[in-house]
């Protein structure tokens, strides 16, 4: 076998190991950083004020703990997603669940019920 021709291959074979390896540490970089950014959105309960809309996250004190919220009638705290300035990040899913537990008087899995 020529020597110039197994240099060739070995170059090569070495070159496509480090392309492999180097794509291989940056996906595991990526997934790390992906997963790392996930964990960073805390949940929290937030308790309704009771100035306005309750499906306006200005109108949400995040509270500490679950709060005791007995009744059926009207919102007394949502669970949500903290965003900026400690106030529930209410998506269309939650403004959804939101309506719908004061319309069926019934609490749910991230909205709790009182009576006033």
């Amino acid at each position: 076998m020529n020597t110039k021709l197994f240099k060739n291959k070995v170059m090569a074979i070495v070159a496509m190991f480090t392309i492999v390896l180097g794509v291989g540490i940056a996906m595991a970089s990526t997934h790390k950083a992906a997963k790392n950014s996930k964990a960073n959105f805390a949940i929290s309960w937030f308790t309704y004020d009771g100035s306005g809309s309750i499906t306006d996250p200005l109108n949400y004190v995040e509270a500490s703990g679950t709060p005791d919220c007995p009744g059926t009638t009207s919102v007394c705290s949502i669970q949500a997603t903290v965003g900026s300035n400690s106030k529930p990040v209410i998506t269309p899913a939650l403004q959804t669940e939101i309506n719908n537990a004061v319309n069926n008087h019934s609490p749910s899995t991230n909205v709790l019920l009182q009576d006033q």
